[in-house]
């Protein structure tokens, strides 16, 4: 019997940019609807400069299923640029998610350091 997910999502804007937190744990059948329910969240607050912090989730997901969440087409139709902020210890799969959302034509870097993130979104 699969583990059910059991994860959080918080919110709020800071300097014009919406700070998502995700907390808890996500299991590989729930990856489309963690990603949805983000999606949802941008668009409701229209935001160009997103900064989500992944540092506190923890996740069965690898490399096939980052590759294949960042080439499902997203509900929003809103240019964003999103800085993804993850513990060190991810970094190739920080890294696979960096280029496989820039070769499908998505702003989106990945950072270890959240104040290095903000200064990016800062710069868009």
């Amino acid at each position: 019997m699969e583990k059910k997910a059991e994860y959080q999502i918080s919110s709020s804007v800071n300097e014009g940019i919406l700070e998502i937190v995700l907390t808890g744990e996500v299991i590989t059948s729930v990856v489309e609807e963690l990603q949805n329910k983000v999606a949802d969240l941008i668009e409701a607050k229209e935001a160009k400069n997103v900064l989500v912090d992944s540092r506190a989730i923890n996740s069965s997901a690898g490399i096939v299923e980052t590759y294949i969440s960042v080439r499902r087409p997203l509900p929003i139709r809103l240019k964003t640029n999103v800085a993804v902020v993850d513990r060190p210890e991810n970094a190739d799969i920080a890294s696979f998610l960096e280029t496989t959302a820039q070769n499908v034509g998505r702003s989106l870097r990945c950072f270890t350091d959240i104040d290095a993130a903000r200064t990016w979104l800062k710069s868009k």
